[in-house]
Parts: structure tokens; C-alpha cells; sequence
């Protein structure tokens, strides 16, 4: 049976000297204090739920405050998990409440008094956890939205950082992603961007394979224009050798039509030339980790490997999350963390921390 999910978040005014609760108006706990918190929706993402709940119940929103999976509690004999979060708020805010009424209560008040405070004396152990957890360092700015995209069975899973909450979300198309996201601040993709019409005419390929030894078969030859746009796969070959003098391979033939789709998108939509930015994963990933990432995604370890690197960006993200979005999505897990490193290399793009391959262009 699966289990349900519900979340608390423990939220700190700024100098940590109060905690905010809501006094419940209904059973269970009718009259007592308890930290907001509600239920997380069947396929929602458990982090976004927090960030619902808390912005329905309070106002607070992911621009005011940076939450953190603190511990989870499970009820084995009810079939229920507990999430609890802690964060602390950037600024003091006006807070909006929906329906219990919101209170800020001193950090020296005695949470263990049952007469006061919900929960069977646990909110008393939950606010000493909270004190003593450590937020890892915030490496991602949470203002603005940041997009990576990877092309997969069926469309182009998209993961999305937008204003300090992040989901997954697919799409049937280049068009339908971007319709959607219009106000993007940066988007990556693994797809070409800019096809070659002639030996002469510059592509990264080379330089980004040089910074990958040992992982540069994941970079594969990229097709010419001429090829792109032929009918057949005969035709395809025939092309890519005359304006290349290069043969084609399977890997590169099997995802032309998503290199057409993207190149004709771009031809249509002027605006979002060099808006639209080409990235690579792997590149990506072994820049993030400080070397070349040599195990294969599509063994369990190298999505381990992954996501180890992720986490130092999005500790959130866990691994059964990454499977969980690939079943969710009908994709490999190798899609969803090659999206995943896109959005956090986009987001550090803002920073002004990213390089762009070759130099010179």
C-alpha cells in the first residue's frame, strides 16, 4: 500500500528568535498551536507541496524563504509519512492568513506543554532538531526562472527552477515548452543549436569533447543542415558527406527530427535566438564535480554518481526522486538528471559563473 504524505514547515523569523504557528480552528487539535503544513497532492513534487502549502496558508513564498527536508517521521500502522521542513525567513513579512489564525511564538516558550501545543509533546523535539540543523550553503539564486531541457521518448522533459521552487514538467514540443515559460531568464538545452552548412562554418563540438577525456564518445558528430532536412536515411548519409565530407552515425540520424524541430522553432521565432542556449550534461557534470564523470548513466551507479553531484546545488533531489520522474514522465532516468544539471548550469549562468565553448565566439 502506499503511503500518504503530509508536511509541517517550521519557519524561523529572521534572527531565529521566534517560530511561526497557526492555531487550528479544527479537530485534530482543535485550539491548539501546530506549524502550518497540509497534504501533498498524489504526483506532486514533495518540495513544491511545501512551498504550496505554506504560501496558501501564510503568504510566505519561495522569494521569501529557502526551505530544507529536515527529517521525515513515519506512522507505519496509519500508512503515513510526516515531512518537515525548516526555513528562515530572509526579511520580516506581513503574513496572510487563509484560516487558522498565524502567531509568532518565542523560541524560550515551552513546546511541550500538551495543552498548548499539538502534536503529543513531538513539536517540542521537532523545534530542537530545527535549531540545530545546518542549511547546506544556497549556491542557486532563487530570483528569476532557469530552464534545462532534454530531449526524450515523446517529447522534451524540462526541469524548472522558478523563484527557489523547482519541478519537472515534459512537453510535446519545443513550441508547447516555450509557450509555457515565456518570462525564462536562461534555458538550456541538449540539442544543436546551429547546424553546419559547410567544413568551415565553427562548431563546439571539438572544444567540449577536449574538456571530457574518457567521455567523449557522448558527444557525437553532429549532422550537417543539408542532412538534417533530407527525406531518407540514404539521403541523410549522402548529404552530410557532401557538405562535410563525414559519414553519419546512427546516434546522431536517430535524433534528427528533434534537431529539425528545435532549428525550425528557432527560424520561426527569431526572439529567442541566443536566448535559447545549446549546453552539454556531461560537460556540465564534470565541471560541477571537478573532474570527468566516468561512470555510465545508464548503469545504477553513474545516476548515483549524478546525483550526488546535484545535490551539492539541490539537496533535495534524491535518487528515488529521479526514478520516480522518469516513471512519472514515461523516460529514462538519464533524461531527468541531464535536465536537472542543465537548469542548475543555467541558474549559474546568471551568476555569471559558466564559461561558454568555444572562447572565442
Amino acid at each position: 500500500m502506499a503511503f500518504k504524505h503530509s508536511n509541517c514547515i517550521v519557519v524561523f523569523n529572521k534572527d531565529k528568535s521566534e517560530v511561526l504557528f497557526c492555531k487550528r480552528t479544527k479537530e485534530p487539535f482543535k485550539g491548539q498551536y501546530n506549524f502550518v503544513g497540509g497534504k501533498v497532492e498524489q504526483d506532486e513534487n514533495s518540495m513544491n507541496a511545501a512551498y504550496r502549502e505554506l504560501e496558501e496558508e501564510t503568504g510566505i513564498s519561495a522569494e521569501d524563504i529557502k526551505l530544507y527536508r529536515m527529517m521525515d517521521i513515519t506512522y507505519y500502522h496509519l500508512n503515513f509519512v510526516l515531512e518537515l521542513y525548516v526555513g528562515t525567513l530572509q526579511e520580516d513579512i506581513e503574513l496572510i492568513e487563509e484560516v487558522n489564525p498565524l502567531e509568532w511564538i518565542s523560541i524560550d516558550e515551552n513546546f511541550a506543554d500538551p495543552d498548548r501545543f499539538a502534536g503529543k509533546q513531538n513539536i517540542a523535539h521537532i523545534i530542537n532538531v530545527a535549531m540545530e540543523f545546518e542549511a547546506p550553503e544556497n549556491k542557486l539564486i532563487s530570483t528569476g526562472k532557469y530552464i534545462g531541457v532534454d530531449g526524450c521518448k515523446g517529447g522534451w522533459i524540462a526541469s524548472i527552477y522558478d523563484k527557489g521552487s523547482f519541478e519537472i514538467k515534459k512537453y510535446c514540443s519545443v513550441d508547447e515548452l516555450v509557450e509555457a515559460n515565456k518570462n525564462y531568464n536562461e534555458l538550456l538545452i541538449d540539442m544543436v543549436i546551429g547546424l553546419q552548412s559547410n567544413k568551415n562554418e565553427v562548431r563546439p563540438d571539438n572544444a567540449a569533447r577536449a574538456l571530457i577525456p574518457g567521455r567523449t564518445s557522448t558527444i557525437f558528430a553532429v549532422p550537417a543542415r543539408q542532412a538534417v532536412y533530407a527525406d531518407t536515411k540514404e539521403e541523410m548519409k549522402k548529404a552530410n558527406k557532401q557538405a562535410l565530407d563525414k559519414g553519419l552515425q546512427e546516434q546522431a540520424i536517430g535524433i534528427i527530427p528533434k534537431m529539425r524541430e528545435l532549428d525550425e522553432f528557432l527560424q520561426n521565432n527569431p526572439a529567442h535566438k541566443n536566448r535559447l542556449k545549446e549546453s552539454h550534461p556531461e560537460v556540465c557534470f564534470s565541471r560541477l564535480n571537478g573532474s570527468v564523470v566516468m561512470s555510465r548513466k545508464a548503469d545504477g551507479e553513474g545516476i548515483t554518481e549524478r546525483v550526488g553531484i546535484i545535490k551539492q546545488y539541490m539537496p533535495e533531489i534524491t535518487e528515488e526522486y529521479i526514478y520516480q520522474e522518469a516513471k512519472r514522465f514515461k523516460c529514462n532516468a538519464d533524461d531527468v538528471v541531464d535536465s536537472i544539471v542543465l537548469c542548475i548550469t543555467a541558474n549559474l549562468v546568471s551568476q555569471g559563473k559558466t564559461d561558454v565553448i568555444p572562447e572565442n565566439v
